[in-house]
């Protein structure tokens, strides 16, 4: 800098000492310009000519300094840098507080200089989907997209989250299939899948996905066995009203017995899809089978739901299902439901005293409105003069249809 400042000075000297030498010694400098001409005396050009090559020399080595300082370039890089940074910063706290516009903005403004564009785009189409703007939030999910590498998948996600919450069932599962196919096991993705599946309710497809489900969880699995007992109930009502829809009566009883076999050995013995088994199977008219199938079970596992069940499935031989449900009766002398399952096969069998019997023996042990109700109900055929004291409670209950005497 100082040699700088003395060749400035220098120069100003020369040309002044060359001013007053030059004014002793006049001459002039002739120029043509085309049609103009120039007449300049000698000094002022000399004098001329050397500013212009001191001024050359001086900016020559001004922008050799400026080129060589690599502090100011990276100072204005770090200052857009920082500030970018700094407003990041400020839309995710935005974000997590809750102000959506402005995260909206903080973070899409200053996407293009972040570090992370890619959180930037991400964030910000979160914040305008809370918006309700969904045409901006596929915007920054577009520039995610576009802007950074190795972003399919991230952006992917972003996009299902999205089209989960508009409800926009079917393009949430094309966008989930397509990540499956990348990663075919990330949590993440399974666990929107299932969600889909709920809400499309495809039974079966969420049934296939429970395997892999069960290998991401690390919980004790206890909510992923009552969807999975769920799905599978939801499967056999689902396959029951498609017969019933095609009116394919025939051979419902194999195909639901088949779809049975399907269902893991862990869940063949759970109550509540028995029942629900039975019940597919009295809405396709085979209580024949119904009684078989519950006969079997409470065998083995006894519950008092499907006792209640059996006693109101018309088997084919009515006799024998009350014998069998009596000898049940010696090992479950106090079961309330069993007596009440009791009382209404004596009735499929008219036997209206025994019926009576079991109804009052069932009320005694567990007083509740079913057994009550079929006690009014019997007494009120029995006896008329208490059809207008019941009559209320029995239409009430929508008691089942048994016979009664008349």
């Amino acid at each position: 800098m100082k040699r700088l400042l003395v060749l400035i000075v220098l120069g100003f000297v020369v040309t002044i000492i060359f001013s007053f030498v030059a004014s002793d010694y006049p001459g002039y400098v002739r120029i043509y310009v085309g049609n103009w001409l120039v007449d300049i005396k000698l000094w002022v050009a000399l004098a001329l000519n050397i500013f212009i090559l001191v001024t050359a020399m001086i900016a020559f080595s001004l922008l050799r300094r400026i080129y060589q300082s690599k502090k100011l370039w990276s100072w204005f890089g770090q200052s857009g840098s920082k500030r970018a940074q700094q407003k990041t910063e400020r839309g995710l706290i935005a974000l997590l507080e809750g102000n959506w516009s402005s995260a909206n903005k903080l973070l899409s403004r200053s996407a293009s200089k972040s570090d992370a564009p890619l959180i930037n785009y991400l964030a910000a189409a979160h914040a305008a989907h809370e918006l309700g703007d969904i045409k901006e939030a596929e915007q920054h999910l577009k520039k995610a997209y576009d802007d950074t590498s190795d972003s399919e998948f991230a952006v992917g996600i972003a996009q299902a989250q999205i089209q989960l919450q508009q409800n926009q069932l079917e393009q949430c599962l094309a966008t989930l299939l397509r990540l499956k196919k990348q990663q075919e096991n990330h949590p993440l993705v399974l666990k929107l899948l299932k969600n889909v599946y709920l809400r499309l309710e495809d039974w079966q497809q969420l049934l296939n996905l429970i395997p892999a489900l069960k290998k991401i969880t690390k919980t004790s699995g206890n909510s992923l066995e009552k969807l999975e007992s769920l799905a599978w109930q939801k499967l056999f009502v689902q396959k029951t009203d498609e017969l019933r829809h095609q009116r394919n009566l025939d051979s419902s009883a194999e195909i639901l017995a088949a779809l049975w076999k399907k269902m893991p050995d862990t869940l063949r013995f759970e109550p509540s899809l028995i029942e629900t088994y039975a019940k597919q199977l009295i809405r396709l008219n085979n209580e024949g089978e119904c009684e078989i199938l519950l006969r079997k079970i409470l065998s083995q596992h006894w519950d008092d739901n499907l006792i209640a069940l059996y006693g109101v499935v018309n088997g084919k031989n009515t006799s024998e299902q009350l014998i069998n449900a009596e000898n049940w009766l010696k090992q479950k002398p106090n079961n309330a439901n069993l007596l009440l399952a009791l009382g209404r096969l004596s009735l499929r069998n008219e036997l209206w005293g025994k019926a009576l019997e079991y109804f009052e023996a069932s009320n005694r042990l567990q007083p509740n409105k079913q057994s009550y109700a079929e006690l009014c109900r019997l007494s009120m055929n029995m006896n008329k003069n208490d059809q207008a004291l019941f009559s209320g409670l029995i239409d009430s209950l929508a008691l089942p249809d048994l016979p009664l005497p008349k």
